[in-house]
């Protein structure tokens, strides 16, 4: 026979899944998305001991989701590696008619040709002026998490 601990505890369960879901839809629409990193992150455990849930972007994963979720202050420089991986994903430079093209990951035993020199210079210098650009902005918040939370909770009344 169940307890009503057992019956809370799948409930709990049952949230923490839709809290989940929700998020990587709100990741999805709002359109934060790069690698699909943050929305592996997303995370949520299930404590049955104090019938409690854990909601959160796990850090191994997605090391930039806090700031992607909270904001940043002006002042402190992102690390421009990051922000030219991105941009290389993104093919924000690359143009199909000239046919170079770049590694999404570049590593100091990748051979690069002249162009693809040249090319991979370009990405750094567009990261570091992001980077830059960055540091003398704000981040504002995208709080997902809490969006999640919130709708989860509406299904559920």
């Amino acid at each position: 026979m169940k307890t009503l601990r057992d019956n809370v505890s799948a409930i709990l369960n049952s949230l923490a899944n839709s809290i989940e879901e929700n998020a990587i839809k709100i990741i999805d629409k709002g359109k934060i998305v790069a690698w699909g990193k943050l929305r592996r992150s997303i995370k949520t455990k299930v404590y049955k001991d104090d019938l409690s849930i854990d909601v959160f972007a796990d850090g191994d994963i997605a090391p930039y989701a806090q700031y992607v979720h909270e904001g940043r202050k002006a002042g402190k420089m992102p690390p421009v590696s990051m922000i030219e991986e991105w941009a290389r994903k993104k093919q924000l430079l690359s143009n199909s008619s000239s046919g170079i093209k770049l590694p999404v990951r570049l590593n100091s035993k990748t051979k690069l040709n002249s162009k693809q020199q040249l090319l991979a210079e370009r990405y750094h210098s567009l990261a570091w002026a992001i980077s830059m650009k960055m540091k003398k902005r704000e981040i504002k918040p995208r709080r997902f998490l809490i969006e999640a939370i919130t709708t989860s909770l509406k299904e559920y009344t």
